[in-house]
């Protein structure tokens, strides 16, 4: 019987392990991160604009969404088929005695595909005439996104935005 009970324990881990990948949701516990959050002395307003400031100056293209939140974006060519995009959304929270920025930056490759198409229509042994058709397209794929985790990133950032404070 005791066989029978660690028989049936380790089908239902293998059927466990085999299950598939879990998701990406289930790890998340919003845990507070300070790479993605600075606190200001200053307004909301003065900080989204010197946020909004620091992406310019570094060659972003900077959207305006909302009233207190921003995204700019900057490309990268890596090959000569293949670039990345650097895209930083902002929001500017108004808290007692200042502000709280909020920073998340995503990154995102890139790359061309070729794909071919091939139509061949005909009756060999009834007429010699046959009807082809070939098409070759280029289309952009997207290999790689991913939140930008990089401590140094947000930092270097945040004192851009304190300088332009500064300013």
């Amino acid at each position: 019987m005791k066989r029978y009970g660690l028989v049936l324990t380790l089908i239902s881990l293998l059927l466990a392990a085999c299950s598939g990948p879990r998701t990406y949701a289930e790890r998340e516990e919003f845990h507070t991160d300070s790479r993605h959050s600075k606190n200001f002395a200053a307004t909301a307003e003065p900080v989204c604009e010197a946020a909004r400031r620091v992406l310019l100056r570094d060659g972003y293209i900077v959207e305006d969404n909302a009233e207190q939140n921003l995204s700019g974006a900057k490309e990268f060519q890596i090959e000569e088929n293949r670039h990345a995009i650097l895209r930083v959304y902002a929001t500017c929270g108004q808290r007692a005695g200042g502000s709280t920025l909020f920073v998340t930056a995503t990154e995102e490759h890139f790359d061309v595909k070729t794909s071919r198409q091939s139509t061949s229509i005909g009756l060999p042994l009834i007429s010699p005439i046959s009807i082809s058709n070939k098409s070759e397209a280029d289309n952009q794929v997207k290999i790689l996104g991913e939140t930008v985790t990089d401590r140094d990133f947000y930092e270097r950032f945040y004192r851009g935005v304190q300088q332009e404070l500064g300013r």
